[in-house]
């Protein structure tokens, strides 16, 4: 942890040349004691690093200095221009940088990766979506938002916007709820529409923040036994874990898996149509025909 922050502390100092040390502070999240060690285990390791007093004093490094690459291995080399080349799908602004760390680690082409979080074809909506939450919650501005919700209910919703969450392939919002009286998580593509409610709110949740907890409330579960036909390997090796899947000599592929017993797992299971066979438990292939009767009755109605 420290090593990381004495990485940024080198990093700040060679973007912006010289810093206060409460400057330093604020953005490392340290006290300004700390700020002064980390330069001095700087020094200490062979970097120039020094300190001025009076006005328009501060910590700088000698001038000429050039960032030693040997400092980070190969690898973390390309994690770290990995994860800052990731930041480019929260749409912000970081080929500045890309370009100074490539030509320092003498890697130029920084085009080998490409992360899109939006949804296909609605790149600008989404964006425009996620720089309204970004400022939102950094400006600790209330929001009003349309929801659908997993019940099929739409509400009308003001919230305190708290963090902005990526897992499992969705964006998601995790806020204070002021009709809920409590904390929320909100899927953003579920998000009908939102708009500033023209309200400030005080930073009172900091410590009060639950852990994230994504999946669904504790249900019975069942465990399934499911074969699926060459045709859905995509989706099989998409969306089941591969520990559980087995390929069949014939090409088909077992799935075994354990499922909440709910609606959910019905309509799941259904929209594999004639492409998988329920081999356990047995009255699950019932309940899947009965489902699909009714669906006929009802477009044929």
């Amino acid at each position: 942890m420290k090593n990381d922050r004495l990485f940024q502390l080198l990093y700040l100092l060679l973007e912006q040349g010289t810093m206060t040390a409460p400057e330093l502070s604020s953005i490392l999240e340290v006290s300004v004691r700390t700020v002064y060690r980390d330069a001095e285990a700087l020094s200490m390791s062979g970097i120039p690093v020094y300190a001025t007093r009076g006005k328009g004093g501060g910590i700088s490094l000698m001038p000429g200095y050039t960032f030693d690459k040997t400092l980070l291995s190969d690898e973390e080399q390309n994690q770290l221009l990995f994860a800052i080349q990731s930041l480019q799908a929260a749409d912000q602004q970081v080929g500045a940088l890309l370009q100074k760390l490539g030509t320092a680690f003498q890697k130029p082409r920084q085009n080998w990766i490409e992360v899109d979080f939006s949804r296909w074809g609605l790149h600008r909506t989404d964006m425009a979506v996620f720089n309204l939450l970004k400022d939102s919650i950094l400006n600790r501005q209330t929001l009003n938002l349309t929801y659908s919700g997993t019940s099929g209910e739409t509400t009308k919703r003001s919230i305190h916007p708290l963090k902005l969450i990526y897992k499992d392939k969705s964006w998601y919002l995790q806020a204070f709820c002021l009709q809920a009286d409590d904390f929320r998580l909100f899927k953003i593509s579920r998000i009908l529409h939102i708009s500033p409610a023209g309200e400030s709110f005080s930073n009172i949740y900091a410590d009060d923040i639950p852990p994230l907890e994504i999946n669904t409330p504790s249900l019975s579960s069942i465990h399934l036994k499911l074969r699926f036909t060459e045709a859905m390997a995509f989706r099989v090796y998409d969306e089941f874990d591969h520990r559980s899947i087995t390929l069949q000599p014939d090409g088909h592929l077992l799935v075994e898996v354990d499922f909440p017993m709910d609606n959910w797992v019905m309509e799941y299971l259904f929209s594999f149509g004639t492409e998988i066979e329920i081999l356990e438990p047995a009255d699950l292939k019932k309940h899947l025909a009965d489902y699909g009767e009714k669906i006929v009755i009802h477009h044929r109605t």
